[in-house]
This record gives structure tokens, C-alpha cells and sequence, in this order.
């Protein structure tokens, strides 16, 4: 073993005066970091106008019926930097979904882990978004808010494609567009209901009333699909 004792202190010491060749001086560090938040604050409002332009043209070719010219400036928003999208898209005010989950009115033994959602125009799919969470908890309510960039729809359509105990379900669907709630009252055709019980049919998810809820049969993931005001 003593043979191999002058080896790795070798190797100790290069590896020493390799760290301090490679530690960066602390100047440099310090005026990266200015740099870089320079950088920020000169491109994130040219950043923001930009997406606030595309919001604005996407929104327009969607009132005219382009639907293929409102998805090209789709593809070109989802194609921005993530940190100039997400606050320029919070300064032009974004759309949302907000999905409430249900525990069977305490009984703790149902509700919805995960949803997919998805915005329609007639039978064409425009947007979508898989596999969100959705907190659930068997003593109170909770919901998953997501943002949707704004755009034309008629439909949207929500899948539970994870359960608690199997068992799914949800109690409101709401969807607001520009502060109102677009999905209130709107018809809404479910995949199926537990028991076929007329408390937990599919209105009950457009009514307004968190103290309802729609229920699925147990073993069964499913979907809603909710008509929404112009």
C-alpha cells in the first residue's frame, strides 16, 4: 500500500491547483450577474409588447373564423422564452380554468388526482393541457386553476384520468374569459354517472353550487364536456 502513497498525493495536489485555477474571481461573478439582470430589464418589456401584439392578432383571426392563422400565432407565443411568456402573459391578463375537486361530501372515499384539458371549436381540438394535478383532501374542497391563452372556443372538455380509491368525480367546472365565467349554466355531456343518481348528474358541474358534485362509476376514469357562452 505505502508504494501507491506518493501517487495520491500526486493526485491530491493537482486536483488542489486545479480548484484554484478554476475558482471564478468574485468580480467576475458579480458583473455577470449585473449583466445578465440588465439584459432582463432592457428585453422584458420589448418581450411583453410582443406578446401582447400576438394576443391581441390571435384573438382577432379567431373572430374571423382563421382558425389555422389564430394557431400559427399560438405556435409562435409558445415559442418565446418560458420567463418573457409567463409575465407577459400575466400583464395581458390570461384566461383561466378553474376545476374544483370533491370528497362525496366528507365521506373522504372519492374524488379526482389528475385531469387533461382540452378547448374545442365545433369538432377541432385548439388547446390542450394533459395530466394535471389536482390537490384533493377528504375534510375540505380544493381546485386547480389553469391558465389558457386566449383564444376562441365553444367547448371544453375536461378527462379524470387519475382517481382516489378508484372512485372520480368532480363538483364545479368554471371557465373564465375576461373576468365571466363562460361555462356557467352551460350544457354538459358526461361519459357516465355513478349509479345514474340524478344528484350527481353532469349539471351538477355548471350549477354554481360547490355543495354538488358529479359523480363517475367506480372503476371508470371519464370526461365532461361543457358548452360555453360566446
Amino acid at each position: 500500500m505505502k508504494k501507491y502513497a506518493p501517487m495520491a498525493s500526486l493526485l491530491l495536489g493537482l486536483a488542489a491547483s486545479f480548484s484554484c485555477f478554476s475558482a471564478e474571481p468574485a468580480e467576475l461573478t458579480s458583473a455577470r450577474g449585473n449583466y445578465q439582470k440588465q439584459i432582463k430589464t432592457l428585453t422584458d418589456p420589448v418581450n411583453a409588447r410582443y406578446l401582447a401584439y400576438l394576443e391581441s392578432l390571435k384573438k382577432s383571426l379567431g373572430a374571423k373564423g382563421d382558425l389555422d392563422g389564430a394557431l400559427a400565432v399560438q405556435k409562435e407565443i409558445d415559442s418565446l422564452p418560458a420567463p418573457a411568456t409567463t409575465k407577459a402573459a400575466e400583464n395581458a391578463g390570461s384566461d383561466k380554468i378553474v376545476i374544483w375537486n370533491q370528497n362525496n361530501g366528507g365521506k373522504a372515499d372519492r374524488g379526482t388526482k389528475k385531469v387533461s384539458v382540452s378547448l374545442w371549436v365545433g369538432s377541432r381540438e385548439v388547446w390542450n393541457k394533459k395530466f394535471v394535478h389536482i390537490d384533493w383532501d377528504p375534510t375540505k374542497q380544493t381546485k386547480v386553476e389553469i391558465l389558457v391563452p386566449t383564444m376562441t372556443a365553444d367547448k371544453l372538455r375536461v378527462q379524470v384520468t387519475e382517481t382516489v380509491n378508484d372512485r372520480g368525480g368532480l363538483a364545479e367546472i368554471e371557465f373564465f374569459r375576461g373576468g365571466r365565467n363562460v361555462a356557467a349554466k352551460g350544457a354538459a355531456t358526461v361519459s357516465a354517472v355513478w349509479e345514474n343518481s340524478p344528484k350527481h348528474m353532469g349539471s351538477m358541474l355548471t350549477d354554481g353550487d360547490m355543495a354538488t358534485w358529479w359523480l363517475l362509476p367506480d372503476n371508470q376514469e371519464g370526461w365532461a364536456e361543457i358548452m360555453l357562452a360566446p
